[in-house]
This record gives structure tokens, sequence and C-alpha cells, in this order.
């Protein structure tokens, strides 16, 4: 699998990424993540070119570094990610509730990923 991003105002950078896949992939709605002292699921979504919200999708790859893991890519502009407490639309302006990430790589079992 070959996943691009581009230069964008959500990640910051470009790159391309190679990996071997080994499912399917599946819609995500949220990703446990470390916010502040604790854990917290997050929302997330991806982002097309000009920052246009498309479902995030997760799937079983190998990765050099990490071996089997699960790879959550979103568009061209990677994912966008909000606190679990943001009511807000979609937004790279709400930097205080947002952010985004190029991909995310959680480990093999899926306790870190709730599926649509």
């Amino acid at each position: 699998m070959f996943v691009r991003f581009e230069e964008n105002p959500n990640c910051g950078w470009a790159d391309d990424r190679v990996f071997q896949e080994r499912s399917e992939p599946r819609p995500v709605r949220a990703v446990l993540r470390r916010r502040g002292a604790g854990e917290a699921w997050c929302a997330v979504t991806g982002l097309a070119d000009r920052g246009r919200p498309v479902r995030a999708l997760a799937r079983k790859v190998e990765d050099s570094g990490e071996g089997a893991c699960w790879l959550v890519y979103g568009g061209l502009w990677g994912l966008r990610l909000k606190e679990p407490d943001c009511a807000h639309a979609w937004s790279l302006a709400d930097e205080a509730h947002q952010w985004g990430e190029p991909f995310l790589l959680l480990p093999a079992d899926g306790k870190d990923i709730r599926f649509a």
C-alpha cells in the first residue's frame, strides 16, 4: 500500500510511505491518544486536498519499525483529530481543540481504535 500526503496546513509536511497490507480497510471514528496526564478517545477524520473531510480508514499492515500494526490514514492532507469534548465542526482554524497528523501506527490488538 502506498500512502501519500502533500505539504499542507493540517500536518505541515509531505511524504510518501509504503506498507505491506494485511487486511482490508475499515472505517474509523475514534482513536485513543495521550491527552494531558491521561488518555482519551479522540474523534478522527481524514482530510482531502483543500481540507475537505473524508472518512478515516484503518488496515493492518507490516511496518519495518513496528512489525504488525494498524495504520490509520486519511486523505492527501492526513488525519484531523479533536478533543473528546469538542463539539465544533472540523476546522483547521480550531487549533485549541483539534490537531493534524499525517497518519498513525497503532498496536496490532486494535484496542486503540473505535471502528465505525
